[in-house]
């Protein structure tokens, strides 16, 4: 039996009257915090403190309206109450917002003396991760009018796609042959059924999923024709080098090093290549694996409850460390997961770290599959990093840059794999585990990857003309083709595949966090089976730190540079011996 999660932490419901008086408050704190206007340069330390307590304050009201509504949102899409609540704080959040937009032109604007004072006081060394991040976007910020116009003016240009898109897809109905019956699905009912051990049922799934997609190409092609073209006149009016600019601001660091990252993972596209082949003999299908088959299981398929579930991902975290398991029991305890299946919910899963005062929760619908249960490891892997970061974090350091966030979500579904492993005795319970953990890595880097070159190309060329949907599908197929070349035989519907995914409509360059991520954690994850326990106290002062430090200085605290390409290979010289391992398996069984 799945569950839902109490949010009544936060607010005890969607007419909670809290929710307009935290509103209001923001509001007058946001008018009171205006008397420090002109004055930054000028304040004391510890009035500068105060006012960014203050600042903070006033964030933690909205952060909190703000997220209650977006989770309000995520569990049920149609519900108007919800919708209506999401709206109102929206606007509302947007109002305040524009009253602060002052501070950080204020700040960036003091001369280099007065801000070194500040990144030197001890006073302030809360704040000073906060100030440098805020000071690597003075070259591209725009006079105040400016600012609060576009702030005001994202109600209804990207923020009011991506929630058309969310509430638009979040209520398709799947009309699908399974086993000679015409069955209605919806999102969270379809996907698990892409690993349906039966060939004819994936073949029928993915063909009626992506036609979906397809069939309501004039409403999703104007979503993401608008994306393009909005964050091509933010690079104009910002004048950001590249595209990709705000991306590597938001993720704290630099082109170069991302370049490096995707450079090797574009190289090594061969292990996605190798894999499929080798999967495809398997198979029974020569060199040449169709398209509906990516994720069909390899052995019988084993269905966990939410119970078994449970244990498995519990008893490896306890088996890890016996802090971290008492902490990630308490999302159990005090029911913080939202695991049901439900029509109208939103696809995917996530973890919402709200404030560091309140408790993190987890949106999933668990379809008792293994990467259900993968699925669980990880979204608890975020939890705990917001827990960690909670401890000695406030609210301008709790969230990490995206490509470190992903850094105890992957380190915990290692650590299931591991546990799993050690207790695995028979050879197709072994190939199991290698095809997950192997799939896993294929989506998590390469796939991830492959996501940021199709965005690249639509970004430049979406920023000037409106793209049709085929031409988008012809720019996915490209980027497909270079990653898997001929060790696939994508069915023609899996064109479309690009537009059921949302990240390009929500972030940004979103996609490269995982890549980076996942790489990242592979070489934390080498020092931990090199150092075994004493690791242990490492890790947990990486995910202490939240967002604290830039990634490459947290990178540096436990000895790897991520400026190396050998850094980011020897995440792939792991995955490469597992491969060997799948294919001796294969070689073994042909």
């Amino acid at each position: 039996m799945t569950t839902t999660w109490d949010l009544t932490f936060v607010y005890k419901g969607f007419d909670d009257p809290q929710i307009e008086m935290d509103l209001k408050k923001a509001d007058q704190l946001a008018d009171e915090i205006g008397k420090y206007r002109g004055k930054l340069a000028t304040l004391s330390s510890s009035d500068f403190v105060l006012f960014l307590q203050q600042h903070e304050e006033i964030g933690s009201y909205l952060v909190k309206c703000g997220s209650f509504g977006s989770l309000l949102f995520s569990q049920e899409t149609t519900n108007d109450n919800f919708k209506a609540l999401f709206a109102k704080v929206q606007q509302k959040s947007v109002a305040v917002g524009n009253k602060l937009i002052w501070i950080s032109l204020e700040i960036n604007k003091m001369d280099s003396e007065s801000f070194t004072k500040l990144l030197e006081d001890p006073l302030l060394s809360n704040y000073h991760h906060y100030l440098k991040v805020l000071r690597l976007r003075e070259p591209y910020q725009l006079s105040e009018p400016v600012e609060q116009v576009l702030n005001q003016k994202a109600l209804v240009g990207t923020s009011a796609w991506v929630k058309f898109y969310e509430e638009y897809t979040a209520d398709f109905k799947f009309e699908v042959e399974i086993e000679g019956e015409k069955k209605v699905l919806s999102q969270g009912e379809i996907r698990p059924l892409f690993r349906d051990p039966n060939p004819i049922t994936r073949e029928n799934v993915f063909k009626a999923y992506y036609q979906k997609y397809m069939d309501n190409s004039i409403a999703i092609s104007h979503s993401f024709n608008n994306i393009w073209k909005d964050h091509g006149q933010n690079v104009d009016l910002r004048k950001y080098p590249t595209t990709m600019t705000i991306a590597h601001l938001r993720n704290q660091t630099d082109e170069k090093i991302v370049e490096t990252m995707m450079g090797v993972v574009k190289k090594n596209f061969t292990l996605v290549q190798e894999y499929y082949k080798a999967k495809a003999k398997l198979m029974g299908q020569g060199e040449v694996i169709k398209g509906s088959d990516l994720y069909a299981p390899i052995t019988k398929v084993t269905k966990y409850s939410w119970k078994e579930a449970e244990e498995a991902v519990m008893s490896a975290y306890n088996e890890f460390d016996s802090e971290i398991g008492q902490m990630a029991q308490r999302l159990f305890d005090e029911n913080l997961i939202d695991s049901e299946i439900r029509k109208g919910k939103r696809t995917g899963a996530f973890c919402a770290g709200i404030t560091p005062q309140l408790k993190p929760v987890i949106h999933m619908s668990f379809d008792g599959t293994s990467d259900g249960v993968a699925t669980l490891a990880h979204e608890m892997g975020h939890a705990l990093h917001d827990m960690f970061s909670a401890r000695k974090q406030t609210l301008f350091n709790y969230h990490p840059p995206l490509v470190v966030a992903e850094t105890a979500s992957v380190f915990g579904e290692q650590i299931l794999t591991s546990k799993l492993l050690k207790t695995m005795d028979d050879e197709d319970g072994k190939l199991t585990l290698l095809v997950n953990q192997l799939e896993d890595a294929i989506g998590t880097i390469s796939r991830q990857t492959m996501y940021i070159f199709f965005e690249k190309e639509c970004h430049l060329k979406g920023a000037n003309q409106t793209l049709s949907f085929q031409e988008m599908s012809d720019i996915w197929d490209k980027y497909v083709k270079e990653a898997y070349a001929d060790s696939v035989d994508f069915l023609s519907e899996q064109s479309a595949n690009w537009a059921s995914i949302p990240h390009f409509l929500f972030t940004r360059y979103y996609c490269y966090a995982y890549s980076f991520g996942m790489l990242f954690v592979l070489g934390l994850y080498q020092q931990y089976l090199e150092e075994g326990n004493s690791f242990i106290p490492k890790l947990k002062s990486i995910l202490e730190a939240g967002g604290s430090q830039f990634p490459i200085d947290l990178a540096t605290s436990v000895g790897l540079d991520i400026r190396k390409e050998e850094f980011w290979q020897a995440g792939f010289d792991y995955l490469n011996g597992l491969l060997t391992e799948f294919k001796e398996i294969v070689d073994k069984r042909s």
